[in-house]
């Protein structure tokens, strides 16, 4: 009887050490998920859902208001206008509450547009795009910059992937310039048309 109980007491013992290691291998293999899932998250900055990463693209909403779009394309593919050397400034309405980046993002941008010119200006002219993001203080520099030769017949123009200048930090809302570059010009730009968009995408 006394072997025996020694040979029980043995088994019991086993397999509480045997419990304890699988315990242990399940904590860790949740801690290790749990970094991976967090440096995803902060990889790419923008939290989409419930556990659904995705590289942010930004869209043109209401020209109007003037309305930058997150991961949502336009509900109608409407034309804008700018003049000469002006600039207009699309916003995001969401705020993001301080998300920040760990990373120097690149952004390729894409734009629909032509431009018309009078009084002896001439064509192709410049479009000017510009990324950046508004923090609690107010708007920041922007961080991403591209230009576009823009002809007086309507085009899709995307430049490559731009490496931008810094990290976006404590962001509270994303914004994008589009600038002319001439005198007695009227550049059109369109949000949409056949499946391509005006439009920012932002990777690392």
């Amino acid at each position: 009887m006394a072997i025996r109980s020694r040979f029980i007491s043995l088994e019991i013992s086993l397999l509480l050490i045997m419990n304890k290691k699988t315990i242990a291998v399940i904590a860790i293999s949740l801690l290790i998920g749990g970094i991976s899932l967090a440096a995803l998250l902060d990889y790419y900055g923008i939290i989409i859902g419930s556990g659904d990463v995705k590289r942010p693209r930004f869209y043109i909403g209401s020209a109007i208001s003037e309305v930058l779009l997150l991961d949502e394309k336009p509900t109608d593919c409407s034309y804008f206008y700018l003049e000469n050397s002006n600039t207009r400034t699309f916003v995001t309405e969401e705020d993001f509450k301080g998300v920040n980046f760990n990373y120097v993002p690149k952004a390729q941008f894409s734009v629909r547009a032509s431009v018309e010119a009078t009084n002896g200006t001439t064509t192709p002219q410049n479009l000017y795009l510009k990324f950046g993001y508004i923090d609690a203080s107010g708007p920041v520099a922007p961080i991403c910059f591209a230009t576009v030769f823009v002809s007086d017949t309507m085009n899709n123009y995307t430049t490559g992937p731009i490496q931008c200048s810094a990290k976006p930090k404590n962001v509270k809302h994303f914004f994008l310039e589009m600038t002319g570059d001439c005198d007695n010009c009227l550049y059109t730009i369109s949000k949409c048309e056949g499946g391509f968009y005006t439009k920012i995408e932002l990777e690392k």
